[in-house]
């Protein structure tokens, strides 16, 4: 298994150097309204789509990750040497995005594969690497930039060399998935109505993606050391809280789906509600308790209420890329209206309580979702 936590080590470092920053930096560039909104889900919608798609396709999971990994890489060294305001900026981004998805793809189906025993504790150790592997990186970056955008180009290049690195140790994984699709998907009972919870809510979740970057810019004069540090106090309690909510999931997992939905109200209504950027870190610790449910609790339910992964994922992934797209292009589009009609400031304020509150809704109907039989 050592390749595996080196390859989520090094990736998460890598991306974690550049990644976090895009939005910031694209509404710092000027992007507002739709642009913004792409640029805002490109990170889940792009490499949702491609994930769909593989589910129909019979390549196996390393061979997936090895090639994404490889065109990540070369995209983000691209990235590094063009003007940020440049018309092929956006698309070049939502291409990486997509190439991101192809290797995602891969590795969620090799984590089926290593996590049939304990799916709550394994899939948590995984996600315990790959949350080690971006927390210095990001603060490092942070740091280091400040208020000089031209200083974040190095650390594009070195995202882009090390993942390509990256590609390599994905090319001497010790595990693989190799099961071709099945002909036709059939849907349980559970996964559909996992389907549906899961469109409804990340419709309302994506909506506030947009307004996140224009309040840090100008709601809260935020630089890139803010960010960083922003990023950096959500990774810390990530890592403390990952194994203990992976073990939370393997007892009831419904109850901490439904809390970890319910608890992401808590990031619009900070930005909502504070009234200086010291507040909004404080609001960033419990980023840790819903990161570490986002990427064990909805995941170990995909895994068993399928009767096919490779379709299950596509699908599943299908459903949530429509439901940010639409989120994220409602949120941005809505914002630009709003701050026309009642200023930057307070527009994005209320929109922003808008949306917790409408999160704390939608986070019930996790609780009428029932607990499969394992396929």
């Amino acid at each position: 298994m050592k390749p595996l936590r080196t390859y989520i080590l090094l990736r998460n470092f890598a991306l974690s150097l550049s990644q976090p920053f895009i939005a910031f930096l694209s509404a710092l560039s000027g992007l507002n309204g739709e642009a913004l909104a792409i640029i805002s889900s490109a990170g889940t919608v792009l490499p949702s789509i491609v994930q769909f798609v593989l589910g129909f396709v019979r390549a196996r999971g390393k061979q997936l990750v090895v090639i994404g990994s490889a065109i990540v890489g070369i995209l983000w060294v691209i990235l590094s040497l063009i003007p940020f305001s440049s018309i092929i900026f956006v698309p070049l981004y939502v291409f990486l995005e997509a190439s991101l998805g192809v290797s995602l793809f891969g590795w969620y189906l090799i984590m089926d594969t290593v996590s049939t025993s304990s799916r709550g504790k394994v899939l948590a150790q995984y996600s315990f690497y790959s949350t080690l592997g971006g927390l210095i990186a990001t603060l490092i970056t942070g740091f280091l930039v400040g208020d000089d955008t031209a200083l974040v180009r190095p650390f594009f290049l070195t995202t882009g060399v090390l993942i390509l690195s990256d590609s390599y140790i994905a090319y001497k994984f010790d595990a693989d998935y190799e099961k071709p699709p099945i002909k036709e998907l059939k849907v349980t009972k559970e996964f559909r109505d996992f389907l549906l919870i899961t469109f409804t809510f990340n419709v309302i979740w994506s909506s506030a993606w947009p307004l996140f970057p224009l309040a840090q810019v100008y709601v809260f004069n935020m630089n890139f050391e803010n960010v960083a540090i922003i990023n950096t106090i959500s990774g810390v309690s990530t890592l403390l809280m990952q194994n203990w909510v992976g073990k939370l999931v393997d007892k009831n997992r419904k109850l901490v789906m439904f809390t970890g939905r319910l608890a992401l109200a808590t990031f619009p209504l900070a930005y909502a509600l504070s009234t200086s950027s010291y507040e909004i870190y404080l609001a960033n610790v419990v980023a840790g308790f819903t990161n570490s449910v986002n990427s064990t609790a909805y995941l170990s339910y995909l895994y068993d209420s399928s009767k096919d992964t490779r379709k299950s994922v596509g699908l599943y992934n299908a459903v949530t890329a429509l439901g940010d797209l639409t989120g994220s292009s409602i949120g941005g589009i809505t914002a630009q209206l709003v701050t026309s009609l009642f200023g930057v400031v307070q527009g994005i304020r209320d929109m922003m309580l808008v949306i917790a509150v409408l999160r704390i809704l939608a986070s019930l109907f996790y609780l009428r979702l029932h607990e499969p039989v394992k396929a």
